[in-house]
């Protein structure tokens, strides 16, 4: 099973130069700016994905989290520092120049006598009065940060990242403080210092709840800049309140109006893979910040997951995927992210699952109406939610077939998320038919997943569809290995 994706990792932002568009790995590449290899990042993280668990990982299904498929995209650049025409005074000018100087490889990376011009640079900024919210103010500040880094006073570093989250909270909040038009910049510069500041915290709970705060902000600017979207979204909020007034909240997580398929009719992919884009639909409510925005979504859905809070995971994943579409993201990550709610759904089936081996042990004497009632309503749970991540998969599965140039963009070193997307899918099909007793299928499909890994050099996913064949073979001379899953019979509701 997959374990790499970590809160701490989340995200990779102060890098030595530019990055690409990348694979899931948050890779960064290095580029020239100016003479100096501080430059912009302009990167966008692929949302990292997540392998259904196994039954014998099931103990240590807490133990990581699925990827995001994270998700999202980041830039962090400092590009203000080599723009011919910043707006920095002399005085600021003469100080950080010095401080360029001492970091780079003539003065062999002298990142303390950097750190003390910048600090110095700083202080200048405050006398002159500079807007501590300006992009040239607070480029300074996260220079200084860097410099903390490579100096390793991680404590020192992420203390100015929230010192910077706090201050953009604030300003955010603070009716008339930040001009209309410069909000979106802002509110993008507030999710990318709060998603670093976040790598090195320890406090789940916390954590959780300060992304959540910072989520909702970034939204409300998103809707208060689109009638469409917000006509949208009040829709489905007035449909989860109803639906949650009468089934209950464990219910209408799973049964809220979600088609697996929706994504594919609004989805149009050109003759050489690339999305068509509606011009009759206005995405540019989500700009300059949609990157930041689905990567700080996919981290939310990471913490609710090492919370153990899974039906907040699959909710937002489910939305996730929704938005996506309405913003234009690249069919690789939608796909992604589809994927990734399949596994999410398979995760909640085998949470329900778990709940009901456990009424199982219940005495029969101790079973009255209430525990029938139970059951019969996690049982119906658990069947949704298989039912649904095998919709999921199936839908990335057949939108690949449909669009098979978009399949093997990798080999063109473009996005690999569609191919990683549809070997995930397949894979999960697979699991879920051997959980199903489906023999011929289940090896079918993993048969398939692991080609599929091995011509896209997906190599996270060749392991699990290796193990998972063996025990197709397994279990085909002993049916009994398999943990089924409880039937429920009209003597005993569990066995």
């Amino acid at each position: 099973m997959l374990r790499r994706f970590g809160i701490k990792n989340a995200s990779r932002f102060i890098e030595n130069g530019s990055s690409l568009r990348g694979s899931l790995r948050f890779g960064f590449n290095s580029k020239q700016i100016l003479g100096s290899t501080y430059g912009a990042v302009v990167t966008r993280a692929q949302r990292n994905y997540y392998v259904p668990p196994n039954h014998d990982t099931r103990k240590k299904r807490y133990n990581w989290v699925f990827g995001l498929g994270v998700a999202g995209a980041l830039s962090f650049g400092l590009w203000w520092f080599y723009y011919p025409h910043h707006n920095y005074p002399r005085s600021v000018s003469k100080l950080l120049r010095k401080a360029l100087w001492e970091e780079s490889d003539k003065k062999e990376f002298n990142y303390q006598g950097a750190l003390k011009y910048y600090i110095e640079a700083l202080e200048q900024c405050e006398k002159i009065q500079m807007d501590p919210l300006s992009d040239e103010y607070t480029g300074i500040q996260l220079k200084i940060a860097e410099m903390y880094e490579h100096l390793n006073f991680e404590k020192e570093a992420n203390s100015i990242y929230w010192e910077m989250v706090h201050k953009y909270y604030q300003a955010l909040n603070t009716p008339g403080k930040i001009p209309e038009d410069l909000r979106p910049h802002v509110v993008q510069k507030d999710l990318r210092v709060l998603i670093k500041a976040l790598e090195q915290n320890d406090d789940l709970m916390y954590g959780k709840k300060v992304l959540l705060s910072h989520l909702l902000l970034a939204q409300e600017e998103i809707l208060s800049r689109s009638s469409e979207l917000k006509s949208y979204f009040d829709s489905r909020k007035q449909d989860v309140i109803k639906s949650n007034k009468k089934n209950g909240h464990d219910i209408v997580v799973i049964k809220q109006k979600f088609d697996p398929d929706d994504f594919l009719k609004a989805i149009k992919v050109d003759e050489n893979g690339c999305m068509i884009l509606d011009l009759h639909k206005n995405s540019s409510a989500w700009e300059p910040l949609k990157e930041e925005f689905f990567t700080a979504r996919d981290l939310y859905t990471a913490y609710c997951l090492s919370t153990k809070d899974i039906l907040s995971a699959l909710g937002c994943k489910m939305t996730t995927v929704q938005w996506m579409v309405l913003a234009d993201m690249a069919p690789g990550q939608i796909l992604l992210s589809q994927a990734n709610l399949g596994s999410l759904l398979y995760l909640q089936t085998e949470q329900v699952e778990g709940q009901l081996f456990a009424l199982n042990q219940v005495p029969d004497d101790s079973r009255d109406d209430k525990f029938v009632d139970t059951v019969g309503q996690l049982k119906k749970q658990r069947e949704v939610c298989l039912d649904l991540a095998n919709r999921c998969y199936q839908s990335v599965v057949s939108f690949g077939k449909k669009n098979k140039k978009l399949r093997f963009q990798v080999n063109d070193l473009l996005d690999p998320s569609a191919s990683q997307a549809i070997a995930l899918s397949t894979y999960g099909m697979g699991v879920i038919s051997l959980h199903r007793g489906e023999f011929s299928k289940a090896e079918r499909m993993l048969n398939e997943s692991l080609a599929l890994a091995k011509e896209t050099d997906f190599q996270e996913l060749i392991e699990p569809s290796e193990v998972e064949l063996e025990k197709v073979s397994k279990a085909r001379a002993n049916p009994q290995i398999l943990e089924p899953f409880p039937i429920v019979s009209e003597n005993n509701p569990v066995k």
